[in-house]
């Protein structure tokens, strides 16, 4: 009897085991410290600069503006990270990256002392930030399999999405605190702190060394662009994630901006009920996380990836025309829940199904594909006016599920591809 409970309690734990064998990888430990400090800066900027454009210039519109600035590289120059990734390599490009991003914060800090603050360079700053994380974020995920190995790959990005998670809830948190005991310019002295903190975790990364998966290539960008255009049309499960990628960032997650007008104008609730909103979807991310550790054995990444984005969309168009707030809150744990199934599988289907030259350029299309969600924001904020916020985010979320399910149709490989499969798809 002892045996068979000890058998179930490993069993239980699976997840864990699995992380462990991640982590045995110094050179991973060291990735997922620095992602996790850049993930809390980064969540902890996202509130700080708004907060900041809103004291210097008391206009919502130009918020908007420069969240729009800050969000629009991604579309322009995501695609670019694997080609310059294979030139220079993965780990150098994220320095370089990072080694930027701790520049601007510094930037910014030195503006606030010295009082010369002004909107045009926030503006500046944003493009500049936003470059860096276009370049950033692809390039830090193509780097997870040559640092575990491709059969941890997805292991790996769990234990990466639960650091994310973490600095989704405490960086506001941490934003706000220091805001109140310091200003924008303790916030920035701060975001300089912990960026140069990833900054060096990655420095120590650096003297590590890997094998190589990929070479520089002598044609020139545009060849190169169309060469990686060809390469994910060719290649479905690519295809289909960079597509559902594209349709998520235009229709479905353009939400996130409206939820103060729903929790005020509709549900009737406070900010502190507003706040009860927002940590709904990180409590669904958070249990999102358990069960694809746990799904993930019975089905393939790609019908348990469609299966979370549909959940998604179904539940946010549920919450979209709710009136009652548990309701609400419910929905918006599905909609957490089907967060973290689309976030972690949608990068660890493009590392499986790409082979391993050409991950950079798979993660590049990925970015791109976000980027058209500040496109989605001005789409939404358009419909949201002339319409109201229900029917702009419940008619988007309905159009968003109609076309996931459109692409899966259209792209079978993507429901056929397995956790297990070492041959990468190239056709």
């Amino acid at each position: 009897m002892w045996t068979e409970l000890t058998n179930r309690y490993q069993n239980l734990w699976h997840l864990p085991i699995g992380i462990r064998e991640s982590l045995a990888s110094a050179d991973y430990r060291l990735l997922l410290s620095s992602s996790t400090l850049w993930w809390l800066a980064h969540y902890m900027e996202m509130l700080v600069l708004g907060w900041l454009v809103l004291e210097l210039t008391n206009s919502p519109a130009l918020v908007g503006l420069i969240g729009f600035c800050r969000a629009i590289p991604v579309f322009f120059v995501g695609g670019f990270g694997g080609m310059l990734a294979d030139r220079i390599g993965r780990r150098p490009l994220i320095i370089a990256a990072q080694s930027v991003t701790v520049a601007m914060y510094g930037t910014v800090a030195l503006l606030l002392a010295t009082g010369l603050a002004a909107l045009w360079q926030l503006a500046i700053i944003s493009l500049v930030l936003g470059c860096a994380w276009a370049m950033d974020w692809p390039t830090r995920r193509a780097l997870i399999p040559d640092l575990v190995g491709r059969a941890r790959t997805l292991d790996a990005l769990l234990l990466e999405s639960l650091g994310m998670g973490i600095a989704r809830t405490l960086g506001p948190f941490a934003a706000g605190f220091v805001l109140s005991a310091y200003d924008a310019l303790g916030c920035f002295l701060t975001l300089s702190g912990l960026s140069a903190m990833s900054l060096l975790l990655l420095r120590a990364l650096s003297r590590q060394t890997i094998p190589q998966t990929s070479t520089p290539s002598s044609a020139t960008p545009l060849a190169q662009i169309r060469d990686s255009v060809r390469y994910v049309q060719q290649n479905q499960p690519i295809l289909a994630v960079t597509l559902i990628t594209m349709i998520m960032n235009m229709f479905a997650f353009p939400y996130m901006n409206f939820l103060p007008v729903f929790a005020r104008d509709i549900l009737h609730q406070d900010p502190v009920g507003l706040g009860y909103l927002g940590a709904a979807v990180g409590v669904g991310s958070f249990c999102g996380l358990y069960l694809v550790g746990r799904v993930r054995h019975l089905a393939g990444p790609g019908q348990v990836f469609l299966v979370g984005t549909i959940a998604l969309n179904v539940a946010l168009l549920a919450f979209a025309y709710s009136t009652d707030f548990f309701f609400s809150w419910a929905m918006l744990l599905i909609v957490g829940l089907g967060h973290a199934c689309f976030g972690i599988l949608q990068s660890s289907i493009v590392l499986l199904a790409a082979a391993d030259e050409r991950r950079g350029q798979a993660m590049g299309a990925i970015a791109v594909a976000i980027g058209t969600g500040p496109f989605g924001r001005l789409i939404t904020g358009v419909l949201a006016q002339s319409y109201g916020a229900p029917l702009a985010v419940g008619g988007e979320a309905a159009a968003s599920a109609l076309l996931v399910v459109a692409v899966a149709a259209a792209l079978p490989r993507l429901r056929q591809l397995t956790g297990s499969d070492d041959s990468p798809d190239t056709a």
